[in-house]
């Protein structure tokens, strides 16, 4: 033992110098592999001035995020796809352009090219090619402003910009696609609530920057009519619930009594918007139909509503 100790006490420096020397190889080989890993499986490094240099219709304004105003993981390939359209867009190349939308867009907003060439390619692209500058807003959301492109045509006026949000997305092959016009995309819910004998299943939503549109089954158990409200109270019909128990109710203004209403043993779909402004921090919990009449003929029919009591509630967590 007194050998081991006194042959450690000579060579004390030597082997903390190699233990210390291991140590950081091990360090830096486990740095390397993590950041080829993660480059390999996700390429959304922050991008190299070669490789903005490369943008052929695009610039991007900023590599940060317009949001958290920290530094956005960009992947090339997102970056490329923007590009892209915005170049097949200035060259006329609308068929090039439109099969970079992604279908849930096209089935939402351009359900063939034609709708896409009148309601947005020709507003922004029919008379002169475009200046085009985007800013990561929020994960893959880009705020998109297109400008004149001065230079070819002499003069510049910012009333003729446009602003545009677009998300990209990857399709069931594995390719970027792009959701435009302020759309974000899809979330596929199915979830249900029951009432009695009604029964409402959530299908889907379509977010946009704007509002969400939610896509509803309805099941009319009764041998007798149901409303989910009344049209006339805002606040009657449906409204979201996040977790600060805030509301964002629907777009009554969009609807009619009859798509509220419920004939015996009837199945419907219904599509009701809400006001809910796209943010990033909001975490929304519920859909409620809060003042369900159960049986609306005997409401219409009695002369003091007060007397009417027949109301149900249902509430979805989403």
């Amino acid at each position: 033992m007194n050998n081991i100790i006194s042959w450690y006490n000579r060579n004390r420096k030597r082997i903390i110098g190699r233990a210390v020397a291991a140590f950081v190889i091990i360090i830096v080989l486990w740095r390397m592999i993590y950041l080829m890993g993660s480059n390999k499986n996700n390429k959304t490094i922050s991008l190299s001035q070669t490789q903005l240099d490369s943008l052929n219709s695009i610039t991007l304004s900023s590599q940060k995020s317009a949001i958290t105003g920290k530094n956005a993981s960009i992947s090339e390939e997102k970056i490329k796809t923007i590009d892209e359209f915005v170049s097949f867009c200035n060259i006329g190349k609308i068929q090039e352009a439109y099969d970079l939308i992604s279908n849930e867009c096209k089935e939402e907003l351009f359900q063939d090219i034609k709708s896409f060439q009148e309601s947005y390619f020709s507003p922004i692209f029919k008379d002169n090619k475009r200046n085009t500058s985007i800013e990561n807003w929020y994960g893959d959301i880009y705020l998109v402003t297109y400008n004149e492109d001065y230079l070819s045509t002499g003069r510049y006026s910012y009333n003729n910009s446009y602003r545009d949000y677009i998300t990209v997305v990857m399709d069931s092959e594995k390719k970027y696609k792009l959701n435009i016009n302020s759309y974000i995309g899809r979330t596929e819910i199915n979830k249900t609530g029951k009432t009695g004998e009604l029964e409402v299943k959530v299908i889907r939503k379509d977010s946009y920057m704007e509002y969400e549109k939610y896509f509803f089954e309805v099941k009319n158990g009764y041998n007798h009519k149901v409303s989910i409200g009344q049209i006339e109270d805002e606040e009657s019909v449906s409204y979201l619930e996040d977790k600060n128990k805030i509301k964002y109710n629907a777009a009554i203004t969009e609807l009619a009594q009859a798509d509220l209403l419920l004939y015996e043993k009837q199945t419907k779909t219904l599509q009701i918007k809400y006001y809910n402004q796209y943010t990033s921090t909001r975490v929304l919990e519920r859909v409620v139909f809060p003042n369900i009449y159960l049986n609306y003929q005997a409401y219409v029919n009695v002369n003091d509503k007060n007397v009417y009591k027949d109301y149900g509630t249902i509430q979805i967590n989403i």
